[in-house]
């Protein structure tokens, strides 16, 4: 969380502009948030998938603010460099650690370490658009993922956002941004909801439906 507000704090506010309009979300120049987890997806795409001369935010970071080697933070800025967008199907759950994932974009079968999904999906059967990060022999995510209700629903999206042609950033993003975009579109938001965080911990913290 540390080195996200840090990162987070040097996206330029033109960057703001460009990704709300690529998400769909800026409406007359005003950024229009339907839920807070909009917001979650439109600063992970800042981070991520907007490119100045080449290259993003978290790179440009990892150049001019390296972290000390050996460290936490350097293993862990290492690894954001290597984070993929991803859409999810779940394959199984391992309750209290994460589930077993195949990549519908490119086939790989990974391990999402994640314990509130671990209780969210036991049974294995949901999908999620969301950025994961390598950790080693797992994965996590960047903490701005979107469940995808139907596959219906996301291909239908994907095709109306084809057929406008409107996204206004192209390269090494677009594709992020695409998927954020049907996603939220297909009201992919709406499938999020939190439960108290005082709740015993034998309570899903986070619950896709």
């Amino acid at each position: 969380m540390a080195l996200n507000h840090r990162i987070i704090k040097t996206i330029p506010r033109h960057a703001f502009d460009k990704i709300g309009d690529a998400l769909g979300i800026l409406r007359n120049g005003v950024l229009v948030f339907d839920s807070k987890d909009m917001g979650s997806v439109m600063m992970d795409c800042c981070l991520y998938d907007w490119y100045e001369n080449g290259k993003n935010l978290v790179q440009r970071y990892a150049e001019t603010q390296p972290a000390t080697p050996e460290t936490d933070e350097s293993y862990l800025l290492q690894a954001y460099l290597h984070a993929k967008y991803r859409i999810l199907v779940a394959q199984s759950a391992v309750p209290g650690a994460g589930i077993h994932c195949q990549d519908a974009l490119n086939g790989e079968e990974l391990f999402l370490m994640d314990l509130a999904m671990s209780q969210s999906i036991p049974g294995g059967n949901a999908a999620l658009a969301t950025r994961t990060i390598p950790l080693g022999e797992y994965w996590m995510t960047s903490g701005a993922g979107l469940p995808i209700s139907s596959k219906e629903s996301i291909l239908d999206a994907l095709s109306r956002i084809e057929s406008e042609n409107h996204m206004s950033i192209r390269g090494p993003g677009s594709v992020a941004l695409a998927i954020a975009r049907a996603c939220l579109a297909a009201g992919a938001a709406e499938y999020i909801t939190y439960e108290n965080v005082e709740a015993s911990s034998k309570k899903r913290r986070r619950r896709l439906r």
